[in-house]
């Protein structure tokens, strides 16, 4: 009976031993598995780090400069024609103008453009005066109804004496007498206005009062 009971307290003395044993062994190897994957986790971030390292690397460098562009050189423009060669046997019915005796005819020129130009009663020499003027025709409806004023008109006298032009300058009251004065105007005669003994044509003043 003691026989038996030792050998089954060996026994299980014996399981005991080998379950630990068991138990030590899957200990380890949980161990060493979880220290391989780190290692692997480990060695996978450092490759991603060089990899973003690397990239951050391309972005960081700068760009190759351009190549500048040489500037392009100016063609030298083309000379001028010759106007002597392109007008060669060419009639051009053109005065020639010299300057021989120009300070000789200076007053000439200037007593030609004075008897073309249209002066007024501050450059003339003479003012015209008024030789006929015929009477002023009264508007019927004015003198009707008792109505008086004037009219103001600038009037060219021409070289002969006569009225070129007329146009009123200011009226009163407006649009009433213009017509009549305007045609009275036109049939006066003048003695021309003279500058260096010489008619010209003048700009004048009238004022024609309806009263």
């Amino acid at each position: 009976m003691s026989q038996k009971k030792y050998s089954s307290k060996g026994r299980s003395f014996l399981a005991f031993l080998v379950m630990l044993g068991g138990a030590v062994l899957m200990m380890i190897l949980v161990v060493s598995f979880n220290k391989s994957v780190k290692e692997k986790e480990q060695v996978v971030k450092k490759e991603v780090r060089q990899i973003k390292s690397a990239k951050t690397q391309k972005k960081a460098s700068k760009p190759k400069p351009k190549p500048k562009s040489k500037p392009k050189k100016a063609q030298p423009k083309a000379p001028l024609p010759n106007m002597n060669s392109l007008l060669g046997g060419v009639a051009m019915n053109i005065p020639e103008f010299t300057t021989d005796n120009i300070a000789g005819d200076s007053n000439q020129l200037l007593e030609d453009i004075a008897e073309d130009a249209i002066m007024n009663e501050n450059t003339v020499d003479v003012k015209p005066k008024v030789l006929s003027r015929p009477p002023l025709e009264y508007p019927a409806d004015a003198a009707k109804n008792g109505i008086k004023g004037y009219v103001v008109i600038n009037l060219l006298v021409g070289k002969d004496g006569s009225v070129e032009l007329a146009k009123v300058l200011e009226s009163q009251p407006v649009g009433v007498f213009d017509e009549a004065a305007l045609n009275a105007v036109r049939t006066w005669r003048f003695s021309p206005a003279m500058y260096k003994a010489k008619p010209v044509k003048m700009w004048a003043k009238q004022k024609i009062r309806f009263q």
